[in-house]
């Protein structure tokens, strides 16, 4: 493994349109759930943790300011002029540095893998440019900011994208699409277009991120915190908050975490826990099978476990399972001023479990449809 960046001490000026999210983010805690916890439990941790668990050298939640750069860069690159040809340059195992203020306006375009015993670095020391484009294997993307152009564009297997800073995107935040045995991990998103992180793929595990206050792109759609497709995922320990859905021409329906079968690959297998979603005007996680059901997924193996997150989000549930069987909803905790129910099982999503899960506020924690009441599982919420 390459040697990681290790912030040094920075300060950014007032003008900065992000820094109230880094501040936020700076004291933020993300828990990390653990199969089995009881309620009460993850309720103790929450009130005595104080940070996340990061990589040597980082801050709470992946925040980060100036980076030093790692030893043994094979090109050191400071003028828009030379990125090209350092990145057709770099060869297995070989880190890329870029450094200095005149790359602001750049598109860092990878095409060169590496191997997955020799990846190829790409290192910042927390230097701007203006989109990032990867279509390669086995490549890692560290240090970046990343503002004003589309944002971070993964497409490969093997790809770990740390510790970047992405705003003020016309697109999303990070979207790795199609990506095979990926890490997106220890990065802060702040109003980018759209979706923070967007997956699609096998086996990718997102882990640790912040996103706040995305927003409606030029293209329009959605401003969600994550979007999620395929099967394999681990999504672990992200925060997510001050997602609105005023000011828009066209409201958009911002949620924490969503997925959808709408010409989408099948969804199976994912794993969503130990996250935290605050503030966010819709739903804490939705999935809606409106196309086929998601009925490319394996029958009766868990399609989303959903497990010790902390939902406070402004809609009138946290989980809005619609057509879509076989999710797992455990060990949460759910508040918001809006809820009627927390968690709301519709329109044919059969063989769904909702266990152990507590809601505040006095309201109920579980509504299941007729439709859906065949192979549910619900028991020990509370309130029922």
């Amino acid at each position: 493994m390459p040697p990681r960046l290790t912030p040094a001490s920075s300060s950014r000026g007032k003008d900065v349109p992000w820094r109230s999210a880094v501040v936020a983010a700076a004291v933020s805690c993300v828990v990390r759930a653990v199969w089995g916890w009881s309620v009460p439990l993850l309720g103790l941790l929450l009130l005595v943790a104080g940070c996340t668990t990061s990589p040597s050298g980082q801050g709470p939640s992946g925040v980060q300011g100036h980076q030093s750069l790692p030893s043994g860069c094979a090109h050191t690159v400071t003028r828009a002029d030379d990125v090209s040809a350092a990145l057709d340059a770099a060869a297995p195992g070989s880190t890329v540095c870029f450094s200095g203020g005149d790359l602001a306006d750049t598109d860092v375009t990878m095409t060169r893998s590496g191997t997955a015993e020799a990846p190829i670095t790409l290192a910042a020391d927390g230097s701007t440019v203006r989109e990032v484009q990867i279509k390669a294997d086995h490549v890692i993307l560290e240090g970046f900011t990343v503002t004003g152009g589309g944002g971070v564009l993964l497409e490969g297997a093997g790809i770990i994208a740390r510790n970047n800073t992405v705003h003020d995107t016309r697109q999303g935040g990070i979207t790795c699409h199609p990506c095979t045995d990926s890490t997106i991990e220890f990065n802060t998103m702040t109003h980018v277009a759209t979706n923070g992180i967007d997956i699609t793929g096998q086996r990718i595990t997102v882990h640790a991120n912040t996103i706040s206050d995305t927003a409606v792109g030029v293209h329009g759609g959605d401003a969600d915190g994550m979007r999620f497709y395929g099967n394999g995922h681990r999504i672990t320990g992200n925060t997510i908050f001050d997602i609105s859905a005023s000011g828009y021409d066209s409201p958009p329906h911002p949620d924490c975490f969503q997925t959808l079968d709408n010409d989408k690959p099948p969804t199976f297998d994912v794993v969503i826990s130990g996250n935290t979603c605050r503030n966010v005007d819709a739903q804490c996680l939705i999935a809606t099978g409106d196309q086929d059901g998601n009925s490319g997924a394996p029958s009766g193996a868990p399609s989303i476990t959903f497990v010790g997150n902390m939902c406070a989000n402004n809609g009138a549930q946290a989980v809005n399972v619609r057509r879509w069987p076989d999710v797992v909803v455990r060990q949460n905790t759910f508040s918001g001023p809006n809820l009627t129910r927390a968690v709301l099982i519709a329109e044919g999503s059969t063989d769904c479990t909702v266990v152990d899960n507590v809601t505040t506020g006095g309201r109920p924690t579980v509504e299941v449809d007729d439709s859906s009441q065949q192979g549910s599982h619900v028991d020990d919420n509370r309130p029922a």
